[in-house]
């Protein structure tokens, strides 16, 4: 018996790219991955993936398919070794080859991962440390730390320190090392 060369998720609240996905699966790879939907509108379902990847011993790769002004985050926050993200606006052609022969590179991701300097700020940030806390006990400048803190911002693209606090809170620590 063949298996599925990946996993196959629909990270999109929008029932008729599921729908459709669904039906077309067979016809445009074999053996054809059971797509998995999740579709909640909010951060939760990519951190939800991002612990289902992670935790997944298999090691097993995975294709995620989103709303198109959601790819960079949705990569942004997942393994780029193991899933592969790419827009929902693509044309039933380029999407049959996407799923022929996904690309699982770090170099798909415009932006790097997040750096150990950065998680360790982030992590202290949520702890409830202040910026000049955390600049004595790592003994580094406080624009240091700020730099750091607007890195970790711009990269899980946070518009507030607050929504910041919300992804990284959402996040096991140990994901954010992996």
């Amino acid at each position: 018996m063949m298996y599925p060369p990946y996993q196959l998720v629909i990270l999109s609240n929008n029932y008729f790219l599921w729908l459709g996905l669904k039906h077309a699966l067979p016809f445009m790879i074999n053996p054809a991955p059971t797509p998995q939907w999740f579709n909640l509108e909010n951060d939760d379902s990519v951190f939800k993936l991002r612990e289902k990847i992670l935790n997944d011993n298999s090691e097993s790769k995975w294709l995620i398919v989103t709303e198109h002004n959601r790819v960079e985050e949705v990569q942004q926050c997942l393994p780029p070794e193991r899933a592969c993200v790419f827009s929902d606006k693509l044309s039933l052609k380029m999407m049959s080859q996407q799923l022929k022969k996904p690309e699982f590179r770090r170099t798909l991701r415009r932006e790097a991962p997040l750096t150990h300097a950065e998680i360790h700020v982030c992590l202290l940030i949520i702890m409830g440390y202040s910026p000049s806390d955390i600049a004595n006990m790592l003994h580094k400048s406080p624009k240091t730390i700020y730099t750091h803190r607007r890195n970790a911002m711009t990269k899980f693209h946070c518009n507030s320190l607050a929504e910041l606090h919300r992804k990284i809170r959402i996040m096991n620590n140990s994901s954010l090392h992996q």
